[in-house]
């Protein structure tokens, strides 16, 4: 109940602090194709882009707060996406499921504590919403302040926490999931393991460096200084993707498939970090370069 109590206080009234951005293309039609699922005590409530309530059972409290909320739940839409396209490259890593014409957007949220978020993304074909909804597929998932849209450290520090974290999932998961798992505990899991906490302890200590919410805050003399942490963290996490890539092929070579579809979310998440990373990197150099974009 605590996503409809945090909402409440925002009860017909629109979401503050959102930056002005002209939408592209391609965020146009993620907007109009926009579906909010809120997970609630554990069930899942989705509703369509105007509204109307597709899957979940009856629930006369969060029904009656969305049909009496549009303005609020159109500025959530748009905070939503204006933090991806400002701290992630979810929409852009992407494009490929995104820009169908057939192709949904699909964000559930579920409350993490105060007016925090945890938001995972989907993505599904329209006219299976209803009749396989479990096959949609995951392309992310966003950390959010409804309540402060501006991140430090250029957004970096929820990569790093959430990578720690799914991992802690995934390794638990393996002691139950895998058949063999005497097999890929050392020469793997344990690697796995070491490396995100390495990421996560010397990615840590470089962002502390840089308490920026923006890459145009930073000022000239820091540039290549946050330009290179960046870099330095963006290859950590290039070898941490490749690793798991490399246990990915493993697992299904031999049919490990009740375990590798979390060691797939786990690698999608850091596919989306690196991606983000690669976004950091772009506007720097042009920032270091003062080259007319």
């Amino acid at each position: 109940m605590e996503l409809l109590t945090v909402f409440k206080e925002y009860n017909n009234k629109k979401l503050e602090g959102i930056p002005e951005i002209i939408y592209s293309n391609l965020y146009e039609k993620v907007l109009n194709k926009f579906y909010f699922e809120f997970n609630i005590n554990g069930d899942n409530y989705l509703y369509s882009p105007m509204y109307i309530q597709l899957i979940g059972g009856k629930f006369p409290e969060l029904s009656m707060f969305i049909a009496d909320n549009e303005q609020f739940l159109n500025s959530l839409k748009d905070y939503i996406l204006k933090s991806l396209f400002k701290y992630s490259a979810i929409i852009e890593e992407n494009s490929y499921y995104l820009s169908s014409a057939q192709s949904v957007f699909i964000a559930r949220m579920s409350h993490s504590r105060d007016h925090r978020f945890e938001v995972k993304f989907y993505s599904h074909y329209e006219d299976e919403l209803t009749t396989a909804y479990k096959d949609k597929i995951y392309i992310g998932r966003d950390f959010i302040n409804i309540g402060k849209f501006e991140r430090k450290y250029l957004g970096l520090k929820k990569y790093f926490l959430s990578l720690l974290e799914q991992n802690e999932k995934m390794q638990e998961r393996a002691k139950h999931k895998i058949r063999y798992f005497d097999d890929y505990e050392k020469p793997y899991l344990n690697e796995i393991d070491y490396l995100v906490k390495e990421v996560f302890r010397d990615s840590m200590e470089r962002v502390k460096l840089f308490r920026d919410t923006s890459i145009h805050l930073i000022p000239t003399a820091r540039l290549n200084d946050v330009l290179d942490s960046v870099i330095y963290i963006q290859n950590l996490m290039i070898e941490i993707r490749d690793f798991t890539g490399e246990f990915e092929v493993k697992l299904r070579l031999r049919e490990e498939n009740d375990f590798v579809k979390y060691l797939t979310k786990f690698s999608k998440d850091l596919k989306d970090a690196l991606q983000y990373l690669r976004k950091l990197t772009f506007h720097l150099h042009y920032k270091i370069s003062k080259m007319e974009v």
